[in-house]
């Protein structure tokens, strides 16, 4: 048996739409910074058929949904294929079974399928490592088989996701541009509700591209932001970070609103929180910046310097759940 832990990551410049659907291939670059918290962690063991316990953080089961099932049964089918290319298709005889303990809540916009797919993914990198020894890359490959964002996850501190092209099964994968030890940026995760969202990311993901302004939003990515998001953070210049990941994320919600059939998972209280933390830091002369990904949860990123402020205002609204995290390691053995 082996055990793996991971944790979210924080999207800076958006994964949103595939070229593959069944092979979650992205049409367009994208970049995180992965947290530390808060954390799934997977037991896993060879089995004759897939099993799949899911435990609560208060240590309650879960019952999962056959889809859910399904889509870790699709996930290991997948991982077998692309093992396959790497020619150890007898890496995984038979099948898992797996034991999830879970702190992230589900589907509320807080990248929990990143987390529990990039730790699936490092435990089967565990249990098959006799018989290959799978590098990040190959790694966050079996991780976007389950979740495209959970290849950035794979790897600690600051990471992009290369779409690549063609419909080769590795021809996505995370790419480290940084480790976690590189620069310490907080997250405050302010949730406004805790019900699971009602349209997920996977079908969201198949209508991205009947938006009237996707194409220009790919445009955007691959020959602007997603450099200037790098650069940014290679820099440390936490301006033009902030720049490049709001007008991003603005981005990215307008390419869902105008889809067919429109998605709007953002709240009146997402809307509050973003125009106050903008008055607050032109107020307090704060480096701190706001992003959301397909759900009504913000994350507010900010320096160590604006540590202490951003916390006072996250901590000051109402009807929100917080989380705090910072750049974390990534997927990894315990």
């Amino acid at each position: 048996m082996k055990t793996a832990i991971s944790a979210p990551n924080s999207a800076w410049i958006k994964y949103w739409g595939n070229r593959n659907n069944g092979l979650r291939l992205p049409v367009a670059d994208s970049f995180s910074m992965t947290l530390d918290s808060p954390t799934v962690e997977i037991d896993i063991d060879h089995s004759e058929t897939l099993t799949v316990k899911s435990i609560n953080s208060d240590g309650s089961e879960r019952i999962l949904k056959e889809s859910e099932v399904g889509r870790f049964q699709i996930t290991l089918d997948l991982a077998k294929k692309y093992l396959e290319t790497l020619d150890v298709p007898e890496a995984i005889p038979a099948s898992v079974a797996l034991e999830i303990r879970s702190h992230i809540p589900a589907a509320v916009g807080l990248a929990s399928s990143a987390a529990v797919f990039s730790c699936f993914a490092r435990a089967i990198q565990g249990l098959i490592e006799e018989t290959i020894n799978l590098t990040d890359e190959q790694t966050s490959v079996i991780a976007r088989l389950g979740s495209g964002s959970a290849a950035r996850s794979a790897s600690g501190g600051f990471i992009a996701l290369r779409a690549g092209e063609g419909d080769e099964i590795g021809s996505s994968y995370g790419e480290q541009m940084a480790d976690e030890n590189h620069w310490v940026l907080h997250d405050f995760i302010l949730v406004p509700s805790m019900e699971e969202k009602k349209v997920g990311s996977t079908k969201g993901h198949a209508s991205a591209q009947s938006s009237p302004h996707f194409s220009q939003r790919v445009e955007d990515i691959m020959e602007r932001r997603q450099k200037e998001c790098i650069d940014a953070v290679l820099g440390k210049d936490f301006e033009k970070l902030q720049r490049v990941a709001e007008e991003d994320c603005d981005d990215m919600h307008r390419v869902m609103l105008t889809s067919n059939p429109p998605l709007d998972y953002l709240t009146d209280v997402t809307h509050r929180i973003v125009r106050d933390i903008k008055a607050f830091r032109d107020s307090e002369h704060l480096e701190v910046f706001y992003t959301m990904d397909a759900g009504p949860t913000v994350q507010l990123l900010c320096t160590e310097e604006s540590k202490e402020k951003v916390a006072e205002f996250a901590n000051n609204q109402e009807d929100c759940t917080i989380f705090t995290a910072k750049t974390g390691p990534g997927a990894r053995l315990i």
